[in-house]
Formats: C-alpha cells, sequence, structure tokens
C-alpha cells in the first residue's frame, strides 16, 4: 500500500512531468526563473577548493569544468555530475533516503525541490547556479561545506 506521502510526491512528479510534456508537444517553452536559463547540461565534477587541502566536488560542464550549468530530470543518462549532487543531498543535506545512482530521476527532482524551498529558491526541481550556491556540498576530507 502506498503511503499518503509518496502518493503525493508521485503526483507532484507526474503532474510536473505531464506539464512540460504539454509544453513540449506545443513548442513552448515559459521559464521565468534563472536556473532554467540556457546554460549547458552539467556532465563532469570540479574539485573546488574550500580550505588549505580541502575542496568539495561540485557538478561542472566540459573540459573546462564551468560550474554554471544545470541538471534536470532526466532518467536516461547515467550523469558523474547527478552522482555528485545526489551525494551531496545525501551527505550535506539530510536527504538520506536518496540513491547515489547517476540518474536524475523523480526523487532526485523531488529534494531538489525541497532544498529549494529549504533555501528559499524558486522550486523547479532544476539544479543550477542559484541552487548550487545555496547548498552544502560533499567532500570526502572536509564533510560538507558550501562553496
Amino acid at each position: 500500500m502506498m503511503s499518503f506521502r509518496s502518493s503525493r510526491s508521485t503526483s507532484r512528479v507526474l503532474t510536473a512531468l505531464g506539464a512540460m510534456a504539454a509544453l513540449l508537444a506545443c513548442g513552448v517553452a515559459v521559464s521565468p526563473t534563472a536556473s532554467a536559463a540556457v546554460y549547458p547540461t552539467c556532465n563532469t565534477t570540479k574539485a573546488v577548493s574550500i580550505t588549505s587541502g580541502h575542496s568539495v566536488t561540485v557538478p561542472a560542464y566540459g573540459s573546462s569544468k564551468t560550474l554554471t550549468c544545470k541538471l534536470v530530470l532526466n532518467q536516461s543518462t547515467e550523469n558523474p555530475a547527478v552522482k555528485a549532487l545526489q551525494r551531496s543531498l545525501k551527505n550535506c543535506e539530510g536527504y538520506s533516503y536518496l540513491g547515489v545512482d547517476g540518474f536524475y530521476g523523480p526523487q532526485t527532482f523531488l529534494a531538489v525541490e525541497a532544498l529549494q524551498k529549504k533555501y528559499g529558491l524558486f522550486q523547479d526541481g532544476i539544479y543550477g547556479p542559484d541552487t548550487r550556491d545555496s547548498m552544502k556540498h560533499y567532500s570526502s576530507t572536509l564533510g560538507c561545506a558550501r562553496l
């Protein structure tokens, strides 16, 4: 039997997916948020120095490893940047139920959305610069730290 909480979360994800599908089918893009701006999709990670000898691992894009990138719902492609995000969400932000599999599925989407609510950001479930700058990131030597 599905609990009220999980059925409500599933319902929200399905509603969001349906709305995105409808917009895409019509060829319309509506995006008033900064995190939905035109950024490349994060596809790698970058170690960012926080203190002497300590760094956190953050999603990044391309060979230059720029941090200005985004992650969106995508269950078809495994991505090391998503693993870094999931590890930070799980170990630093309290979403202990979250798996670290590299796929930006409904659970990751909901965790990012909840994180955005926690920090007073627009809740679109998209990891972008605003979300990156607000959250704590994981370090194997330091624990968790903000950029």
